[in-house]
């Protein structure tokens, strides 16, 4: 059943935090007047905020655009109260179109500016927005920060109504976590408030809540109680979209409690509420449950035969099919839908129409990733085939039915998401370079346009000097339409760019996960830094680490490329390390280098034909046994460097990479070392030596960084990391860096 204490929640926090203004058409024509006539960038900022605030209800992706002009313009010029504005607004766009990573990256962006007097009001909207996001995805410790945050700044503001909405939301975090106690604290602060403001929409909004904790709880006459006082309330206020949903949730109750006519009823009234204001979701949610609540009917009173249930319950899944797949496309809803006739079909004994709903429901289920809907479908179509006889179908989908649930079950689940979000991520990107070729192209046309203009004002002024006039005027608003269209197109544009530059930066966050932890790094390591800078957002230099008994192996490595394509190798390289250490139970540090130079070379399908890619990795590798003071190293191009008593010992490495190689020898050499306490070693990619620089311009190279370490190399672990950070900081200057940069330091 849906839940609807979350449902409330949101709908309280969106509609009342965010701004009210609805469109206006007259407003609107003219703002966008004022816009073709000033040339002030301050009162350009001003009046594209307030196009933005007109349509941010009506039309979010329009108010982005208008949000987005005023950020480049305010961005340009340093015009920090247009810029709070213009960060809220946008990051109020990107949370209503679901583009959580964008509404979070303009708050960091807006915090500058949060104690600009005229900006209180928005940066404590701005706020419980953020914790909104962070409640979406569960990161419940984040949520409450920033409610708290927000409720702090309301009540500097003496603002009491937005106090309340925030007590609200953090009870709806501690509802979501099971503390139902400190939920019911803070839902009954929300209400105390809103009872002294007579706020009857928040009053009955805050009674849902409560009594969606005594469901939770599966209080149902409790639950009942207050549901029935938060639908009385919004009766009163003429609220129809609260009352609506409190009739939802009484429906809810109803079928809990097996009062399945009371449910049919009360469900009926919210149907005709949502069809009167033309909420088609919430239309498509009460017909989903209106069937659920047959089926539910049939299966508990099958003495009785009531196949007419099962009828019924098919009749208003339909209804929901049509509607969602005219007016709305909630892949969600339709998934349900699709399951739901499934699930009838099954109970009616026609088993081979069961079988074509439930697999529309898993291609869908398979469409969003909703593992827990295939789980449910593969588990009805392994019961649908047995029925049928076809027992070899139903192991299949039992077999797959277990996996998803002991996948569901498992942390190593985890792992896979992240890698397959990560892919997502990458192959998001591609799209980038369309995106920037778009833009040039609109460019042209629009110089095209006015090149065309021109041509035809002197023709005209040559041969029509008596309607020259006229035709002049008409041009010229054709031009302004013109110009207005293309500046929209161009911000949709810059846009797209933008939430690319976004993903990208989710990426990173993904690339991070998978990359040793600074604790693994703490636990097998005693003193040691990593400097690790990417050149772009994401990385193709990679470092792992890992400890097998009383072996530590670490690596740092150079895979081919950088930024995306560099990324994705680096997630190749450390999946396969992984399984050859971890599976493979490989630990020589030579052997461990030809198994990852034979896979990378199998899965890039690298044989050594002419024309053939020859990507691949430089690495350098080592396995240390500290009990034994032992040190074996292995490297492709990527050599080591051991001070001992301040002297340089330089270990070589092979000159072949991991991957095809023309000179390629059969194994990589495997180099022993005795450690001696005090000892430093190094490893790094060459991105360090290869950076830009200096008064010439010139390439750092590999000997000013011999002799850098050799200085350094007798300092604490942290203190070489930053010597080395601020050192090519200084050397590059203003020139941008080149490659990705690796350093691993590693004291005896």
């Amino acid at each position: 059943m849906h839940k609807f204490v979350f449902f409330i929640t949101f709908f309280i926090t969106v509609n009342s935090i965010m701004l009210r203004a609805q469109e206006n058409r007259t407003l609107v024509l003219d703002l966008l007047t004022q816009l073709n006539n000033v040339t002030e960038d301050t009162s350009r900022i001003t009046i594209l905020n307030t196009l933005a605030k007109e349509f941010i209800n009506s039309d979010a992706e329009k108010a982005a655009i208008y949000a987005r002009q005023a950020i480049t313009i305010g961005e340009t010029i340093k015009f920090g109260k247009g810029l709070a504005m213009s960060y809220y607004l946008y990051g109020l766009c990107m949370y209503q179109q679901y583009q959580f990573d964008s509404t979070l990256f303009y708050y960091q962006k807006s915090l500058p500016y949060k104690d600009i007097e005229e900006n209180l009001d928005n940066s404590a909207s701005f706020e419980n927005i953020v914790g909104m996001v962070y409640h979406i995805q569960s990161n419940f410790s984040e949520a409450i920060k920033h409610y708290k945050e927000s409720l702090g700044q309301r009540s500097k503001l003496g603002d009491k109504k937005g106090s309340a909405y925030c007590y609200n939301n953090i009870g709806a975090v501690f509802y979501d976590q099971g503390n139902y106690e400190k939920a019911l604290e803070n839902y009954f602060k929300s209400l105390e408030i809103n009872e002294l403001l007579n706020d009857q929409v928040m009053i009955a909004s805050t009674l849902a809540n409560i009594g969606g904790i005594y469901e939770g709880q599966e209080k149902y006459d409790h639950a009942l109680s207050f549901y029935k006082r938060a639908n009385a309330i919004a009766n009163q206020s003429q609220d129809n979209r609260i009352l609506a949903d409190t009739y939802r949730n009484l429906g809810g109750i109803y079928t809990q409690k097996n009062n399945y006519d009371s449910a049919f009823i009360v469900y009926q009234n919210a149907l005709d509420i949502y069809t009167k204001i033309n909420d088609i979701r919430g239309t498509v949610v009460v017909y989903n449950l209106i069937a659920q609540t047959h089926v539910k009917r049939f299966e508990k009173e099958k003495e009785a035969q009531l196949v007419s249930n099962l009828t019924i319950a098919l009749e208003f899944y339909q209804k929901s099919i049509g509607i969602n797949s005219q007016d709305l496309n909630d892949v969600d809803e339709m998934l349900l839908s699709y399951q739901g006739i499934g699930e009838v079909y099954l109970l009616m004994g026609q088993y081979r129409k069961a079988i074509d709903y439930l697999n529309k429901a898993k291609e869908m289920a398979d469409e969003i990733e909703s593992f827990s809907s295939l789980e449910v479908s593969h588990d009805k179509l392994s019961k649908a085939y047995a029925m049928l006889g076809d027992y070899k179908r139903a192991y299949q989908n039992h077999v797959l039915y277990k996996n998803w649930n002991d996948s569901l079950k498992s942390d190593q689940n985890v792992e896979l998401l992240t890698q397959m979000s990560m892919q997502y991520e990458f192959d998001k990107q591609q799209k980038e370079q369309e995106f920037l070729a778009a833009q040039k192209e609109l460019e042209y046309q629009q110089k095209q346009k006015r090149d065309k203009l021109v041509r035809m004002f002197i023709l005209i002024g040559l041969f029509v000097v008596s309607v020259f006039s006229i035709q002049v005027f008409r041009s010229y608003q054709r031009k302004k339409r013109d110009n207005v269209l293309l500046e929209i197109q161009k911000a949709e544009i810059e846009k797209q760019k933008e939430e690319i530059t976004d993903s990208i930066k989710y990426a990173k966050r993904i690339q991070t996960a998978i990359l040793p932890s600074n604790q693994l790094a703490q636990e097998i390591l005693t003193e040691h830094f990593i400097l690790f800078r990417p050149r772009d957002i994401v990385s193709g230099d990679y470092y792992w680490m890992n400890k097998v008994g009383n072996k530590v192996i670490i690596a740092a490595a150079d895979c081919t490329g950088h930024g995306v394509p560099g990324a994705f190798m680096s997630m190749l390289g450390v999946s396969f390390l992984n399984e050859i250490v971890n599976k493979n139970n490989t630990w020589q540090a030579h052997l461990i280098l030809n198994d990852l130079r034979r896979e990378v070379k199998r899965t890039l399908g690298q044989t050594g034909k002419e024309g053939e890619a020859k990507d691949g990795m430089d690495i350098a590798l080592c396995v240390i046994d500290f009990e034994e003071m032992k040190l074996q190293y292995a490297g492709a191009y990527n050599p080591l460097y051991l001070f001992r008593a301040g002297e340089l010992i330089e270990i070589k490495a092979d000159k072949m990479p991991i991957g095809i190689y023309v000179k390629e020898k059969e194994s990589f050499t495997n180099n022993e070392l005795d450690l001696q306490k005090g000892d430093t070693f190094y490893i790094f990619s060459d991105g360090y030596a290869d950076q830009f620089g200096g008064p010439t311009g010139g390439k750092f190279k590999s000997k000013p960084f011999k002799e850098l370490l050799g200085k350094i190399q007798d300092k604490n672990m942290a203190d070489q990391r930053e010597i080395l950070n601020k050192n090519i900081d200084d050397w590059r200057g203003d020139i941008d860096q080149v490659d990705d940069i690796i350093v691993l330091g590693i004291r005896v």
